[in-house]
């Protein structure tokens, strides 16, 4: 098993699992959301069962004494019943009881989140505008998910769905995802930066997103057109949110941690040009807190344990939500 990196001598309290595609990482922490140890190694995407053995080994040696675990993972999945539906780079997890495995392997509760909930769960209890009544966590990452914090709870459908802004049409044409031209996941994810490079010039050879804010740098028309592209999106989705649900603060994950700054304030003034002017001024934009992926476990973890404020009852092992 790869090392443990202890990065806080006090014992841990939470056990946070984040599983990505990619990149599984276990973390240690405090009901503060303080980090104290760190787990992290390649997913087994395709072997679910292996991929439940590592987490759980990883769990013991990073939090022996918690009192409680948590779970962010990407989707489609069912949150109410723990299990992972549809998730195309987790193909190793479909139809796996997943929250109910590791509660049962752990012998703790265990909180499942979406990562895009999980995340904005941390903003909330954590983050610098913690406690909010609305608050909004969009990825930008490799997909375009949006968390939600409404009044104190997470907002999932009655059987579990999760929201899914990435499949909403924004234009009419652009790179096809989930079958659909023009979806706000083909424009306003990390992964559209590419895919919109190849759209408007498809002779470029295949790109990563790095590539071509390299090839902004050489001032490549069509990343140009891309990178522009890809913020006006990003703006017009914020004020979709705001306007639709008179947000107090929607924070940006992996794409304004990456560009940073010039990034943040042109998704700002895209954002001031289509939202209502009192929906402007009352919703705050920002980028994610340090950490909000490792935290956004242990928020799903403490959910396990000590709802959010104003949460419905618990369902034996599930979390209640809006």
């Amino acid at each position: 098993m790869p090392e443990v990196h202890i990065l806080d001598e006090r014992p841990a309290t939470l056990v946070g699992i984040n599983i990505g595609g990619t990149n599984t990482t276990v973390v240690g922490g405090l009901d503060d959301g303080t980090i104290v140890s760190r787990w992290s190694a390649p997913t087994a995407a395709d072997d679910g069962d292996l991929l439940i053995e590592s987490v759980v080994a990883a769990a013991h040696a990073v939090g022996p004494n918690a009192k409680c675990a948590g779970v962010a993972v990407g989707g489609p999945l069912n949150v109410r019943d723990g299990v992972i539906t549809e998730a195309v780079h987790l193909p190793g997890l479909h139809g796996i009881p997943l929250r109910d495995r590791l509660s049962d392997a752990l012998d703790l509760p265990v909180g499942l989140h979406h990562d895009a909930a999980a995340c904005a769960l941390a903003e909330w209890r954590w983050g610098p505008n913690a406690g909010v009544d609305g608050l909004a966590y969009l990825t930008c990452g490799t997909g375009f998910g949006t968390g939600l914090m409404i009044n104190g709870r997470v907002r999932y459908a009655p059987d579990g769905r999760t929201p899914e802004i990435g499949h909403v049409r924004y234009r009419d044409d652009g790179p096809p995802i989930f079958g659909k031209p023009g979806c706000y996941e083909g424009y306003a994810s990390a992964n559209a930066l590419a895919l919109l490079l190849l759209y408007r010039d498809p002779d470029f050879p295949a790109a990563t997103p790095a590539q071509v804010v390299n090839e902004v740098r050489e001032r490549n028309p069509a990343a140009v057109w891309a990178l522009r592209s890809n913020e006006r999106a990003v703006g017009n989705a914020c004020a979709m949110l705001a306007d639709l649900l008179v947000l107090d603060v929607i924070v940006l994950g992996t794409l304004a941690t990456y560009l940073g700054p010039p990034w943040i304030e042109a998704v700002k003034r895209v954002f001031r040009e289509e939202a209502l002017e009192v929906n402007a001024d009352a919703c705050l934009i920002r980028s994610a807190m340090p950490d909000v992926q490792d935290r956004s476990a242990l928020a799903a973890a403490l959910d396990a344990h000590e709802p959010a404020s104003g949460a419905r009852p618990h369902e034996g092992r599930r979390r209640s939500w809006l």
